[in-house]
């Protein structure tokens, strides 16, 4: 599995951006999981689920990994294709005079930032972010930055290092596991915000 794929096609954008199929990336780049699995860790029942993962291979976000014969089927396992998927800029170029192209940009940050919240109700309702717990740490910060293309770049690489460096010192098993979103969007033409 690659670190990092970068996706270049607006097809894989506008597959992406439903929303149970960000969700089955999610459970797919954990580990191989049949669809049938994959329905189970998100609650979910399979049937409803099967076209999404073919969606999901024919663009080539998830690959099939192993087949796997039980009770006279055979069971497939899918993998996501790299532990990171990253829009390439150029895409944003292509979309500037397309209304399609447009909206299936919207609709990917709109799954991304609504998964996001799911996230958070669901944490909140376990009450692991809540005020008695003093020792799980929640950080909320929203920073306005004022850079060129290259030096964010390179803030960008510096930051994925940095992370990298990070989750591949960890013990999976130990400790709580914890999402950061971390988005960077130009606001041309507009005024210095606090």
């Amino acid at each position: 599995m690659k670190e990092t794929v970068i996706i270049r096609d607006l097809e894989q954008i506008k597959v992406f951006a439903h929303p149970l199929r960000a969700r089955l990336v999610e459970v797919f780049a954990d580990k191989p999981r049949t669809a049938k699995q994959a329905a189970e860790v998100i609650g979910q029942k399979p049937t409803k689920l099967y076209h999404h993962v073919e969606a999901l291979e024919r663009v080539g976000l998830i690959k099939l990994v192993k087949t796997q014969r039980k009770r006279g089927t055979t069971e497939k396992y899918y993998r996501t294709v790299a532990k990171r998927f990253s829009v390439d800029s150029s895409l944003f170029e292509m979309m500037k005079n397309g209304k399609k192209a447009m909206g299936e940009c919207r609709a990917m940050f709109s799954t991304m930032l609504e998964n996001t919240m799911r996230e958070i109700n669901e944490s909140i309702s376990e009450k692991l972010i809540c005020p008695e717990k003093r020792e799980v740490e929640v950080a909320l910060a929203r920073k306005h930055i004022r850079t060129t293309p290259a030096k964010l770049k390179k803030m960008q690489g510096k930051i994925q290092k940095m992370l990298d460096e990070f989750t591949a010192a960890e013990d999976k098993k130990g400790g709580l596991e914890y999402r950061l979103v971390l988005v960077f969007y130009p606001l041309t033409g507009k005024k210095k915000r606090r």
